[in-house]
């Protein structure tokens, strides 16, 4: 028996750490308040794909530190030295790397490039972004990450980066929230676009064959390393492995930059993503609930001229940024002839009469309207769709449409599409000392929070 006593200790001692060790756990779980749970179904910290550019057909590269670039069939071609710059070109379905001289050094069906070390950088110049909107343009953009060229049938060049997921993180916040906006507004951007990323890996609404997601607004603005600040990535870092669930799944995290006051059910914006969850619906940007029905024409001018105490609005909340407080309430104007003409491009009714609001959602947002000329009429259904009649596109749909003096005068509330989380509101919420947790929760009601990984 004295030779059993060790093992016996041993034994015992193990016992009492993994009871201690579960009740921890179940204290974690099922503790009142307890903002994050630990999801027991946790996961590795995924890869992800992210297309940067397809609409290009030379591309420029300044590499910051040395890269190895090798082929389609995976041998090493080249490296690339710190301080050099190479181009890759299309020419007959192949990629072609050129260097200083514009002498040809690599020719293949696809080319890829990995750093020396994780961090290593290099520079794309002239990256589009905001393509057909209109903030768009073009930057030089640094990126880290493994890098790859592959060759599109209309010449130009598709650049896809694969990237951890909580590196993608620190290349999106920045830009979506801004990198100096107060860090809980920063943290809810970071759970918000984690939650997006998952379902959009889940899901592959947004991929392709080499990529999971885009970078531009249709998805998710990743930009790489330009706005990268300590503090966006402290946001990042604060909440690694958070993401939005309802009903024990995780879920879609929408966001946009204003609402204007009131944010939208999503099948007045997405009517083939219907899902009736009380996160998806639309609230007040307030916790006042205003006796106005938005979704009434006769309401909704009244709307468009007041002021309301809501977070998104600047007059309440002056530490708003610019961007954001500029679109608060907006006002357009447009020339019958101007508009005849983009009208025109979908189907010719003769000249412009009256822009006729059919349907409205609970934040005012137009989601069916009929434009009446003089031969006929033309018919659009969906809050994206009716804004991209403009071009660029107009801010938002929750608007009104007086004609005058041969002008057809548009004013407006909110900047997007409105479902979900309102960035300006966030921004205010965090301003005032709101937590993360809490933002969220004013946006995605019924949602709750899990640590995936």
């Amino acid at each position: 028996m004295q030779k059993y006593r060790g093992i016996i200790y041993v034994l015992i001692l193990l016992l009492v750490f993994s009871i201690v060790y579960w009740i921890y756990v179940y204290n974690a779980l099922h503790q009142p308040g307890t903002p994050v749970e630990q999801d027991i179904f946790s996961f590795e910290e995924p890869r992800i794909r992210v297309r940067i550019i397809n609409s290009l057909s030379s591309i420029h590269i300044n590499f910051n530190d040395k890269w190895h670039i090798t082929t389609g069939d995976r041998k090493t071609a080249t490296d690339a030295e710190k301080g050099s710059r190479l181009t890759v070109e299309t020419e007959k379905s192949q990629l072609i790397l050129r260097g200083g001289a514009h002498a040809a050094i690599v020719q293949s069906d696809s080319i890829k490039m990995s750093s020396s070390t994780r961090f290593g950088e290099l520079e794309i110049e002239g990256v589009p972004f905001g393509i057909g909107w209109w903030w768009g343009g073009r930057e030089n953009r640094k990126y880290s990450g493994d890098i790859s060229f592959y060759p599109l049938a209309d010449g130009n060049i598709e650049v896809v980066i694969d990237v951890l997921l909580e590196d993608y993180l620190c290349g999106v916040v920045p830009y979506e929230m801004g990198a100096d906006s107060p860090i809980a507004a920063l943290q809810a951007q970071a759970v918000a676009a984690r939650s997006e990323a998952v379902m959009a890996l889940r899901s592959a609404v947004y991929s392709g064959p080499h990529y999971d997601l885009t970078s531009d607004v249709e998805c998710q603005v990743f930009a790489g390393n330009n706005k990268r600040t300590k503090k966006s990535d402290t946001a990042v870092k604060m909440t690694q492995g958070i993401v939005l669930f309802a009903n024990e799944k995780p879920m879609h995290a929408y966001y946009s930059s204003n609402c204007g006051g009131h944010s939208e059910k999503i099948e007045n914006v997405w009517p083939d993503r219907k899902r009736p969850l009380p996160y998806q619906n639309g609230y007040f940007d307030s916790k006042n609930i205003y006796p106005v029905d938005l979704s009434s024409e006769k309401l909704i001018s009244r709307w468009l001229a007041s002021r309301p105490d809501v977070y998104c609005n600047p007059d309440f909340n002056p530490q708003l940024p610019e961007w954001s407080a500029k679109n608060f309430r907006w006002s357009q104007s447009f020339s019958t002839a101007a508009l005849t003409r983009l009208i025109a491009r979908n189907k010719d009714i003769g000249n412009l009469i009256e822009i006729k609001p059919l349907n409205r959602g609970v934040s005012g947002r137009i989601s069916h309207v009929q434009f009446i000329g003089t031969k006929d009429t033309l018919d659009v259904q969906s809050e994206l769709a009716i804004r991209q009649i403009w071009q660029p596109p107009l801010r938002s749909a929750c608007f009104t449409a007086n004609k005058k003096d041969g002008y057809f005068i548009l004013n407006g509330a909110g900047w997007g599409h409105g479902v979900g989380m309102c960035q300006s509101g966030a921004i205010s919420q965090a301003n005032q000392g709101i937590s993360f947790e809490d933002i969220l929760m004013q946006y995605y009601r019924g949602a709750h929070l899990k640590q995936v990984y």
